[in-house]
Protein backbone atom coordinates (compact mmCIF):
# COMPACT_ATOMS: atom_id res chain seq x y z
CA UNK A 1 0.00 0.00 0.00
CA UNK A 2 2.81 2.42 0.92
CA UNK A 3 4.54 1.65 -2.37
CA UNK A 4 1.34 2.42 -4.31
CA UNK A 5 0.89 5.72 -2.48
CA UNK A 6 4.51 6.70 -3.20
CA UNK A 7 4.10 5.73 -6.85
CA UNK A 8 0.94 7.84 -7.11
CA UNK A 9 2.64 10.87 -5.54
CA UNK A 10 5.58 10.63 -7.94
CA UNK A 11 3.20 10.27 -10.89
CA UNK A 12 1.31 13.43 -9.89
CA UNK A 13 4.56 15.38 -9.53
CA UNK A 14 5.90 14.10 -12.87
CA UNK A 15 2.61 14.82 -14.63
CA UNK A 16 2.42 18.36 -13.25
CA UNK A 17 6.02 19.02 -14.28
CA UNK A 18 5.28 17.67 -17.76
CA UNK A 19 2.17 19.85 -17.98
CA UNK A 20 4.03 23.01 -16.97
CA UNK A 21 7.03 22.49 -19.24
CA UNK A 22 5.09 21.28 -22.29
CA UNK A 23 2.28 23.84 -22.06
CA UNK A 24 4.76 26.70 -21.55
CA UNK A 25 6.81 25.67 -24.58
CA UNK A 26 3.75 25.11 -26.76
CA UNK A 27 2.15 28.40 -25.69
CA UNK A 28 5.29 30.41 -26.47
CA UNK A 29 5.62 28.71 -29.87
CA UNK A 30 1.93 29.30 -30.63
CA UNK A 31 1.88 33.04 -29.87
CA UNK A 32 2.50 34.14 -33.53
CA UNK A 33 -0.24 31.77 -34.71
CA UNK A 34 -2.63 32.95 -31.99
CA UNK A 35 -2.11 36.55 -33.08
CA UNK A 36 -2.88 35.69 -36.72
CA UNK A 37 -5.85 33.50 -35.77
CA UNK A 38 -7.23 36.21 -33.48
CA UNK A 39 -7.10 38.93 -36.14
CA UNK A 40 -8.63 36.61 -38.74
CA UNK A 41 -11.42 35.43 -36.44
CA UNK A 42 -12.23 39.01 -35.42
CA UNK A 43 -12.60 39.91 -39.11
CA UNK A 44 -14.81 36.86 -39.72
CA UNK A 45 -17.06 37.20 -36.67
CA UNK A 46 -16.81 40.79 -35.51
CA UNK A 47 -16.36 39.53 -31.93
CA UNK A 48 -13.45 39.11 -29.54
CA UNK A 49 -11.62 36.00 -30.83
CA UNK A 50 -11.15 34.20 -27.51
CA UNK A 51 -14.00 33.36 -25.15
CA UNK A 52 -14.33 31.51 -21.85
CA UNK A 53 -16.90 28.94 -20.87
CA UNK A 54 -17.58 27.13 -17.60
CA UNK A 55 -16.61 23.48 -18.05
CA UNK A 56 -15.58 20.43 -16.05
CA UNK A 57 -16.10 16.74 -15.41
CA UNK A 58 -19.06 16.86 -13.00
CA UNK A 59 -20.81 19.66 -11.15
CA UNK A 60 -19.28 18.75 -7.81
CA UNK A 61 -15.61 19.03 -8.86
CA UNK A 62 -13.17 20.14 -11.56
CA UNK A 63 -15.32 23.07 -12.74
CA UNK A 64 -13.38 26.01 -14.19
CA UNK A 65 -13.41 28.71 -16.88
CA UNK A 66 -12.05 27.17 -20.09
CA UNK A 67 -10.54 29.36 -22.82
CA UNK A 68 -11.16 28.68 -26.50
CA UNK A 69 -10.86 30.41 -29.87
CA UNK A 70 -14.21 31.54 -31.24
CA UNK A 71 -15.21 29.63 -34.40
CA UNK A 72 -18.91 30.47 -34.84
CA UNK A 73 -20.71 33.51 -36.20
CA UNK A 74 -24.39 34.41 -36.32
CA UNK A 75 -25.26 32.24 -33.32
CA UNK A 76 -24.90 32.41 -29.56
CA UNK A 77 -23.90 30.21 -26.65
CA UNK A 78 -27.52 29.50 -25.67
CA UNK A 79 -28.10 27.82 -29.04
CA UNK A 80 -24.97 25.73 -28.56
CA UNK A 81 -26.03 24.69 -25.06
CA UNK A 82 -29.54 23.62 -26.07
CA UNK A 83 -28.51 20.68 -28.25
CA UNK A 84 -27.25 17.10 -27.74
CA UNK A 85 -23.96 16.64 -25.82
CA UNK A 86 -21.98 14.81 -28.48
CA UNK A 87 -23.42 15.87 -31.85
CA UNK A 88 -24.82 19.39 -32.24
CA UNK A 89 -26.56 19.29 -35.60
CA UNK A 90 -27.73 22.47 -37.29
CA UNK A 91 -24.76 24.64 -36.33
CA UNK A 92 -22.27 23.72 -39.07
CA UNK A 93 -23.48 26.61 -41.25
CA UNK A 94 -22.39 29.06 -38.55
CA UNK A 95 -18.76 27.87 -38.51
CA UNK A 96 -16.41 30.38 -40.18
CA UNK A 97 -13.93 29.25 -42.88
CA UNK A 98 -10.94 29.58 -40.55
CA UNK A 99 -13.05 28.21 -37.71
CA UNK A 100 -13.71 25.05 -39.70
CA UNK A 101 -9.98 24.40 -40.09
CA UNK A 102 -9.31 25.22 -36.45
CA UNK A 103 -11.99 22.77 -35.29
CA UNK A 104 -10.80 20.00 -37.63
CA UNK A 105 -7.24 20.31 -36.33
CA UNK A 106 -8.23 21.02 -32.73
CA UNK A 107 -6.16 24.22 -32.77
CA UNK A 108 -9.16 26.20 -31.50
CA UNK A 109 -8.17 24.74 -28.13
CA UNK A 110 -4.71 26.35 -28.03
CA UNK A 111 -5.78 28.92 -25.37
CA UNK A 112 -6.41 25.99 -23.02
CA UNK A 113 -2.64 25.85 -22.55
CA UNK A 114 -3.26 28.74 -20.14
CA UNK A 115 -5.72 26.53 -18.24
CA UNK A 116 -2.97 23.92 -17.95
CA UNK A 117 -0.48 26.49 -16.63
CA UNK A 118 -3.11 27.56 -14.08
CA UNK A 119 -3.38 23.96 -12.90
CA UNK A 120 -7.05 23.67 -13.87
CA UNK A 121 -6.37 21.20 -16.68
CA UNK A 122 -3.75 18.73 -17.83
CA UNK A 123 -2.37 18.22 -21.33
CA UNK A 124 -3.80 14.68 -21.24
CA UNK A 125 -6.99 13.74 -19.42
CA UNK A 126 -10.77 13.30 -19.65
CA UNK A 127 -12.76 15.67 -21.85
CA UNK A 128 -14.26 18.69 -20.03
CA UNK A 129 -17.86 19.42 -21.02
CA UNK A 130 -19.90 22.60 -20.75
CA UNK A 131 -22.02 23.28 -17.69
CA UNK A 132 -25.25 22.68 -19.62
CA UNK A 133 -23.98 19.37 -21.05
CA UNK A 134 -22.93 18.16 -17.59
CA UNK A 135 -26.34 19.10 -16.20
CA UNK A 136 -27.98 17.22 -19.07
CA UNK A 137 -25.85 14.12 -18.38
CA UNK A 138 -26.75 14.22 -14.68
CA UNK A 139 -30.46 14.51 -15.47
CA UNK A 140 -30.74 11.96 -18.29
CA UNK A 141 -27.94 9.47 -17.50
CA UNK A 142 -27.37 9.59 -13.72
CA UNK A 143 -25.52 6.25 -13.54
CA UNK A 144 -22.89 7.39 -16.05
CA UNK A 145 -22.71 10.77 -14.33
CA UNK A 146 -22.00 9.05 -11.01
CA UNK A 147 -19.26 6.94 -12.60
CA UNK A 148 -17.69 10.06 -14.10
CA UNK A 149 -17.65 11.61 -10.67
CA UNK A 150 -15.36 8.79 -9.51
CA UNK A 151 -12.67 9.69 -12.05
CA UNK A 152 -9.66 11.25 -10.32
CA UNK A 153 -7.80 12.66 -13.34
CA UNK A 154 -7.85 16.34 -14.24
CA UNK A 155 -9.65 17.34 -17.46
CA UNK A 156 -7.32 17.29 -20.48
CA UNK A 157 -6.86 19.10 -23.79
CA UNK A 158 -6.33 15.72 -25.43
CA UNK A 159 -7.06 12.26 -24.12
CA UNK A 160 -8.05 8.71 -24.90
CA UNK A 161 -11.66 9.61 -25.78
CA UNK A 162 -10.67 12.79 -27.63
CA UNK A 163 -8.51 10.88 -30.12
CA UNK A 164 -10.18 7.47 -30.08
CA UNK A 165 -13.83 7.88 -29.06
CA UNK A 166 -17.02 7.53 -31.07
CA UNK A 167 -19.47 10.40 -30.60
CA UNK A 168 -22.31 8.31 -32.01
CA UNK A 169 -21.94 5.81 -29.15
CA UNK A 170 -22.61 8.58 -26.65
CA UNK A 171 -21.93 8.57 -22.93
CA UNK A 172 -21.20 4.85 -22.57
CA UNK A 173 -18.21 5.06 -24.92
CA UNK A 174 -17.01 8.23 -23.19
CA UNK A 175 -17.13 6.76 -19.69
CA UNK A 176 -15.52 3.46 -20.68
CA UNK A 177 -12.51 5.19 -22.26
CA UNK A 178 -12.18 7.72 -19.43
CA UNK A 179 -12.32 4.99 -16.79
CA UNK A 180 -9.75 2.99 -18.75
CA UNK A 181 -7.39 5.98 -18.82
CA UNK A 182 -7.96 6.75 -15.15
CA UNK A 183 -7.14 3.16 -14.19
CA UNK A 184 -3.98 2.77 -16.29
CA UNK A 185 -2.71 6.35 -16.40
CA UNK A 186 1.05 6.84 -16.41
CA UNK A 187 3.60 9.17 -17.97
CA UNK A 188 4.25 6.53 -20.63
CA UNK A 189 0.54 6.28 -21.39
CA UNK A 190 0.35 10.09 -21.64
CA UNK A 191 3.22 10.18 -24.14
CA UNK A 192 1.53 7.51 -26.26
CA UNK A 193 -1.67 9.57 -26.35
CA UNK A 194 0.32 12.69 -27.25
CA UNK A 195 2.03 10.83 -30.11
CA UNK A 196 -1.37 9.72 -31.44
CA UNK A 197 -2.62 13.32 -31.14
CA UNK A 198 0.02 14.66 -33.56
CA UNK A 199 -1.45 13.11 -36.76
CA UNK A 200 -4.93 14.19 -35.65
CA UNK A 201 -3.73 17.80 -35.71
CA UNK A 202 -1.57 17.49 -38.83
CA UNK A 203 -4.24 15.79 -40.94
CA UNK A 204 -7.29 17.58 -39.53
CA UNK A 205 -8.91 14.41 -38.16
CA UNK A 206 -10.23 15.90 -34.95
CA UNK A 207 -13.66 14.58 -33.91
CA UNK A 208 -15.88 17.64 -33.64
CA UNK A 209 -19.24 18.24 -32.00
CA UNK A 210 -20.48 20.45 -34.88
CA UNK A 211 -18.67 19.40 -38.05
CA UNK A 212 -20.25 16.32 -39.59
CA UNK A 213 -17.02 14.84 -40.97
CA UNK A 214 -14.43 12.95 -38.89
CA UNK A 215 -16.77 12.38 -35.95
CA UNK A 216 -15.93 8.72 -35.57
CA UNK A 217 -12.67 7.01 -34.69
CA UNK A 218 -12.05 3.36 -33.97
CA UNK A 219 -12.45 2.34 -30.35
CA UNK A 220 -9.15 0.51 -29.83
CA UNK A 221 -8.17 1.62 -26.34
CA UNK A 222 -6.32 -1.64 -25.67
CA UNK A 223 -3.57 -0.80 -28.18
CA UNK A 224 -2.49 2.23 -26.11
CA UNK A 225 -1.87 0.33 -22.86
Amino acid sequence: MKEEVTKHIFYRLEKRLLDIVLSAILFILSIPFLIVFSIWIFIETGHFPVYSQKRGLVLEKNMFRLYKIRTLKGTNQKQLNSIDIFIKDGLEEFVTPLGRWLRKTGLDELPQLLNVLQGKMSIVGPRPFSLSDIERMKLTEPSYYERRGMIKSKPGITGLWQINGDRRKGTENLIELEEYYDKYKSITFDFKILLHTIPVVLFGNNSDVILKSKRKNNNNSQKYA
